[in-house]
């Protein structure tokens, strides 16, 4: 096998693993909580273990993969992400196993920060767009075999098996990836901005606590204010202390120069848009079929398979319209199909079907699957070449973030509906109908904002923002296109 295809099959195993490690989880939650003999929202912490480092982590790991060569933090980020999950495979106790995920979400970021760079460098321009719908199928893969293996290992094996089919497959990875070869790119001669890096961390760790109801009464935002605000105000506070760090540092993490490039910056908002608001019906199905429609997991899982079977066909199809078009009218009119999608489940409203909503669903998980392939690779090659591990970086932070808000946008609308009390079941179920249709409807509302970044990136930028020093507005001005 020669050099490019080792290289395109480590980057893909790669990129399955990140998901692969997220997906089992959540199915053996129940088990692994008796097994520890911790309530639900404890063992829950699992899952966050794993997906705030990854979040948090991202755009240092794309910054340092511009630093050090993105082949060999990819190789890294395998290595710790393998022995981690190993790790949290054998833990004893909760804590180790939380302190192991943790370590298997810093792995994880190494690997999604420059799987996209490392073959955006090794393939022909010809070929990106197909090779980036390559790569983005592997996650959708990785997400499905998760899911599907689970229950077996439940039923057959042991719960730590979710994290040993893990170590398992990054060994696999870990192989393939020595086998790479150096960068053939040259690597930036800078530090990495570790106090920016803190106060990302920070920033998105408060931010996503502020979206949790840790607080007594209703789990609704209106009755949780005197939480929810004052946390508001401090990730607001991070989020300013971060960006005066990045106009003052030599390296920054996030290279506000780069901001000003209009295609990078609204496909960046657009891919953040894409998942936030399918995250909202991600979450907001299973309340749907089994206390709206009254029928049973079973059918639920077969609306979600749905939805990640017909994402991940077209993440390969929208990588080889986009090599034949290039057409600019590909990232919009897919996500359309999203927003149009969300907007009929909204207005279906109480009488919405478990037929109508396959259909619906389906209709949503092609759009997604185009979009997704077509927006990164547009991503990827709207900056030059030095900056595209700060490019796959912005891509993974406004992915994985996206997901947090759209789950704090599927509950705003799923709340009122769960806190009906004890009222007769078929006025329960309407109520239920009733909130997913204005989560549905709500997220629409944003996906069609989305659609307009798509269709026109924005083409200005004023230079002269309050902060910016004279030596750099003119690099500004001519960084905008």
């Amino acid at each position: 096998m020669d050099r490019t295809k080792l290289t395109f099959a480590a980057v893909v195993t790669g990129y399955f693993l990140v998901m692969f490690a997220v997906s089992p989880v959540s199915v053996v939650m129940p088990t692994l909580a008796a097994g520890f003999g911790v309530g639900m929202e404890q063992a829950s912490w699992v899952m966050t273990a794993y997906l705030l480092p990854l979040t948090a982590f991202l755009l240092p790991a794309g910054r340092l993969g511009d630093m050090v060569g993105h082949r060999r933090l990819f190789t890294i980020g395998i290595g710790i992400g393998t022995v981690a999950a190993l790790l949290a495979g054998l833990a004893p106790t909760l804590w180790l196993l939380l302190a192991a995920r943790a370590l298997q979400g810093i792995g994880a970021a190494m690997v999604s920060a420059t799987s996209l760079p490392i073959i955006t460098e090794a393939v022909s321009d010809a070929r990106r767009g197909w090779s980036v719908g390559l790569v983005t199928m592997a996650s959708s893969t990785g997400a499905m075999a998760g899911t599907a293996l689970a229950p077996l290992y439940v039923q057959y094996l042991d719960w730590r098996w979710a994290f040993f089919s893990a170590a398992l497959a990054g060994l696999v990875s870990l192989v393939l990836a020595l086998q790479m070869g150096n960068d053939t790119r040259q690597v930036i001669k800078a530090r990495l901005d570790w106090p920016g890096a803190v106060l990302l961390l920070m920033t998105l760790t408060v931010a996503s606590v502020s979206l949790s109801h840790f607080h007594e009464g209703p789990e609704t935002f209106q009755d949780g204010w005197a939480w929810h605000v004052p946390m508001h105000g401090v990730a607001l506070l991070l989020l300013l202390m971060f960006l005066a760090v990045e106009r003052r540092v030599k390296s920054p993490l996030v290279e506000l120069r780069q901001l000003t490039n209009g295609r990078f910056t609204s496909a960046v908002g657009a891919n953040l848009v894409l998942h936030m608001t399918m995250m909202v019906a991600v979450f907001s199905v299973p309340f749907l079929v089994q206390r709206g429609l009254g029928l049973t997991p079973v059918q639920t899982g077969i609306l979600l398979t749905t939805m990640q079977a017909s994402t991940t066909a077209m993440t390969l199809v929208g990588g080889w319209l986009y090599d034949r078009m290039n057409s600019r009218w590909l990232c919009p009119a897919s996500l359309a199909m999203v927003a149009s999608g969300l907007t009929a489940l909204g207005f279906a409203g109480e009488g919405i079907t478990y037929g109508r909503a396959f259909i619906l669903i389906l209709w949503m998980g092609i759009g997604s699957g185009c979009f997704m392939t077509t927006n990164n690779t547009r991503i990827m090659s709207a900056l030059a070449g030095e900056y595209r591990g700060f490019a796959s970086g912005m891509l993974e932070t406004s992915r994985q973030y996206g997901h947090t808000l759209g789950v704090a946008v599927a509950a705003t609308g799923l709340a009122a509906a769960l806190a009906t009390g004890a009222v007769p079941a078929l006025e329960q179920e309407a109520a239920v109908r009733a909130g997913f249709a204005q989560s549905s409807l709500l997220a629409g509302v944003i996906c069609w904002v989305g659609v307009l970044l798509a269709a026109y990136p924005l083409k200005r930028v004023v230079a002269s923002v309050p902060g910016f020093s004279p030596s750099v507005r003119p690099a500004l001005a001519e960084s905008v296109t």
